[in-house]
């Protein structure tokens, strides 16, 4: 998952971002006119939330695992080299796999909507023991169900379809520079 951000703090987990400009870009016409438009300059993470970022969120947070941010498969599914789990609740300790090389900066998966806004709630709170609850999303110990809309404000949060797909498709430097949109991200 990637986050977007108001603005970038140098923390524990440093978290690279990158500016997506041109402001009021039209929707992508491949899409029936639906995808892409964003009016605003936002920055969103210039790569996936990694192993190594999200093992250290869960040896910030997840001692008892109260919310179920770790999955086994993460452990057992050695394609992607996750995350082990050691300890008891309460004491839980993560580690980043070593599966024929160091795994850390390869992206997290068997992550849910859920625990990607918990990890964006922790970083808005400063990382540490900051809050999973509240910041970016407030989520009341919700684990399941629809999504939650953003707070306003928040520094860190996951980004809107519109802007992963603007993102992922736009230039604005297609069609001598009035903008368009790659047929593949």
């Amino acid at each position: 998952f990637l986050l977007t951000a108001a603005s970038a703090r140098g923390q524990s987990v440093n978290y690279e971002m990158v500016t997506v400009g041109n402001a009021g870009n039209a929707n992508d016409p491949a899409t029936g006119g639906v995808y892409g438009g964003v009016a605003y300059d936002y920055q969103i993470g210039t790569y996936e939330v990694t192993i190594g970022q999200y093992t250290a969120f869960l040896n910030a947070v997840a001692k008892t695992d109260t919310y179920s941010l770790y999955n086994a498969s993460m452990a057992s599914d050695l394609n992607v080299a996750g995350i082990s789990r050691t300890g008891s609740s309460g004491s839980y300790i993560y580690s980043v796999i070593n599966n024929g090389g160091n795994s850390a900066n390869r992206p997290i998966t068997y992550v849910s909507w859920f625990d990607a806004a918990r990890f964006a709630n922790w970083m808005t709170n400063g990382q540490g023991s900051g809050s999973t609850e509240t910041g970016a999303y407030t989520l009341k110990g919700a684990v399941s169900g629809n999504a939650v809309a953003a707070n306003a404000g928040a520094t860190f949060r996951l980004p809107t379809e519109n802007e992963w797909y603007k993102a992922a498709y736009y230039s604005p430097a297609l069609k001598s520079g009035a903008g368009d949109y790659y047929a593949y991200a």
